[in-house]
């Protein structure tokens, strides 16, 4: 089978018996009886299918002078090509992006959860803020009480039944301080301080400080209990309303993470992937937020393929093909590169708008593809961006 190509006109095919065959695959797009193809098409089918492609003088141009020439105009030409690959070699469909294309998941795109408020009385304890340490202690043996009925601090030692002073970190500090009339004492001035000296002091130590706080913040007043990530590689661990560290036939463990993702900073996606996974060896759902998307922060970032899974007719799994309506949003990434809060919540949005679901394939350095599917977070009156991250096998 012939390809034909052109620096000026790209690549097309001619041969009837060729193009019948590629538009029953969906390949490529049909304009003035020629098919033409986009370049991640023409390598596949040079590199799987047994395709040769010719200049218009009738010299074959090999699978590296190709992609030499494309790679020139699209730095991540092969990255999208190990994308559209995989998801061919699975035999499913998967075509350019088109933003003309409604995807058909409207409805689906959301994740709703509940929303509560917190009921604390107002605090009479007094905390011992120690800057250095970040965090804050009650001696008072009552305050076990914040510990039981709210999970504030941590009671003693964890997990175990020792000690009577309860320890509370710089974001439960502050968070008392602020909302429920704690008063904090520093340890180096002897001096009563306000929760908004606190929070100024540990942003000057501590990087996103502030984002962790209004996150933190976000979850807690609408009832959810939030507690460090650290050992799940996340910010957070995040407990439905309702939930106690007060053991009973057994100890209460978290089903979710959260990890903030500050719309200035950008991270490398093997890290990324990394927490996900953690995540979901555990057995934990990862939450990701991004705090503080205003409106004029998102961009243009653009999709790279509308792709297709499969679908059951009459007990029978058949690909869904550009006749149905797309179900993913798919964007191609490696795992040397970054990412940056603003482009993944611009990307987002993009996926919400068509009714589509975000996917982000990534390719390791050995070609092989993992997939990530993102699905948004209502939380109701939050003024913040959350998603639910799965890892997904297509």
């Amino acid at each position: 089978m012939k390809i034909l190509f052109s620096k000026k006109s790209g690549l097309w095919v001619e041969d009837k018996e060729a193009i019948e065959k590629l538009r029953n695959d969906y390949f490529g797009e049909i304009k003035n009886d020629k098919l033409f193809l986009f370049p991640e098409e023409a390598l596949y089918l040079v590199a799987f299918r047994n395709f040769k492609v010719y200049d218009t003088n009738g010299m074959e141009i090999n699978f590296n002078s190709l992609a030499a020439f494309y790679s020139k105009k699209d730095k991540n030409l092969f990255v999208k090509f190990n994308a559209y690959r995989d998801w061919r070699d699975r035999g499913l469909v998967i075509r350019r992006f088109n933003p003309a294309v409604k995807g058909k998941h409207e409805k689906k795109v959301t994740a709703v959860y509940p929303s509560g408020n917190i009921q604390l009385e107002p605090i009479k304890w007094e905390a011992v803020w120690y800057p250095y340490a970040l965090f804050s202690i009650i001696e008072d043996k009552q305050s076990v009480e914040l510990y039981e009925r709210y999970w504030f601090g941590q009671y003693g030692v964890y997990k175990q039944k020792r000690g009577t002073m309860l320890k509370l970190n710089f974001l439960e500090t502050i968070f008392l301080a602020k909302h429920f009339g704690l008063k904090v004492k520093n340890s180096e001035t002897n001096k009563i301080t306000s929760w908004r000296s606190i929070l100024n002091s540990v942003v000057k130590k501590r990087e996103y400080a502030k984002q962790l706080y209004e996150v933190y913040e976000d979850w807690r007043l609408r009832g959810y209990i939030v507690k460090t990530g650290f050992k799940f590689g996340s910010h957070f661990r995040i407990y439905f309303p309702g939930a106690s560290p007060v053991k009973k036939d057994k100890w209460t463990h978290s089903k979710h993470v959260l990890h903030v993702f500050p719309k200035q900073e950008r991270l490398l996606v093997s890290e990324w992937a990394r927490a996900v996974r953690v995540a979901h060896g555990v057995k934990k759902t990862f939450i990701l937020g991004i705090p503080e998307m205003k409106k004029e922060d998102y961009i243009y970032y653009e999709p790279h393929f509308l792709a297709y899974r499969r679908k059951k007719e009459r007990n029978i799994w058949v690909r869904e093909t550009p006749k149905d309506k797309p179900r993913y949003l798919l964007v191609a990434l490696n795992e040397d590169e970054h990412i940056g809060g603003i482009e993944l919540a611009s990307l987002l949005k993009i996926a919400k708008d068509m009714g589509l679901v975000l996917v982000l394939s990534i390719t390791d350095r050995e070609t092989a593809v993992t997939y990530y599917m993102l699905k948004k977070i209502i939380l109701p009156d939050s003024k913040f961006e959350y998603y639910e991250i799965e890892w997904m096998k297509p």
